[in-house]
């Protein structure tokens, strides 16, 4: 069963043959029929708004506990503490979920990924086309970029293992920093790359100053500069042990380029 919002397109749902539910999670009273008779839910909803981040799964955690859900599969992210979710109110939102979900009388099987390869290693960062790179700080710490299609494999497992843990965290099976990106991305391009880098000052005080203007960017600076500063400390172990041969970041990269020159 999938948990739409109405304005979405659900044709490809209903073609592979899931039962559509409309709702909205800021909004509990849509939540009942979403949640009746379900024994797992699997959601990965974040919108950086806290409407939908704190409150709104918030409101489906109390749905579902109401409803007798047993097992809660909440897709959160990697790193997650009290300084990552300082970085901004997507993360603060995830810290709070995961903690109401412990709360909570149901199992909390909580989703830790890396960053995903297709949200981190692409264009405006790396462009393939235009061959630039932007940096952000220095570039040198190593990070298990993971595929978003390995992360649904786990998360589809998870959902029904007989005894999931309590908290997953994982990342894909090679480590790269940003500036070996760079090299793999120069690699398999055959040229070198235009690269500029964002210092790990400038991406500070951008996160203070633009904090309460724009919180979308300040947001995305947090991010840039603590992961410049804190690296990987896990593996692809849950992955395989799962029976999923994750994806390596240079993998999508050679796609990357391949489906450039292509169009091009």
């Amino acid at each position: 069963r999938a948990l739409v919002r109405p304005a979405t397109d659900v044709a490809a749902l209903q073609d592979a043959g899931l039962e559509v539910v409309w709702g909205d999670l800021r909004e509990p009273g849509t939540l009942g029929p979403a949640v009746a008779g379900v024994d797992t839910i699997v959601t990965t909803a974040n919108a950086n708004r806290a409407a939908v981040d704190v409150a709104g799964n918030q409101n489906l955690i109390r749905a579902a506990q109401a409803a007798g859900v047993g097992r809660f599969v909440y897709v959160s992210a990697a790193y997650m503490g009290q300084e990552f979710a300082r970085t901004g109110q997507l993360m603060a939102g995830k810290l709070q979920t995961e903690r109401a979900l412990r709360a909570s009388s149901m199992r909390p099987v909580i989703v830790r990924p890396d960053m995903f390869q297709e949200s981190w290693l692409g264009p405006p960062q790396f462009n393939a086309h235009a061959r630039t790179a932007l940096v952000t700080g220095r570039g040198q710490t190593p990070h298990r970029y993971v595929a978003i299609d390995d992360v649904a494999a786990l998360c589809a497992h998870l959902a029904v293992a007989p005894d999931p843990p309590d908290v997953v965290e994982f990342g894909g099976p090679e480590e790269l920093t940003p500036m070996q990106v760079v090299a793999t991305y120069e690699t398999a391009t055959g040229t070198t790359f235009r690269v500029r880098h964002l210092p790990r000052w400038l991406l500070s005080v951008g996160h203070r100053v633009m904090s309460r203007v724009q919180p979308d960017l300040a947001q995305g600076l947090g991010l840039e500069l603590f992961f410049d500063t804190h690296p990987s400390t896990w593996d692809d172990a849950p992955l395989r042990d799962a029976g999923i041969e994750p994806r390596p970041a240079s993998e999508f990269i050679a796609r990357t380029v391949g489906a450039t020159r292509v169009t091009h």
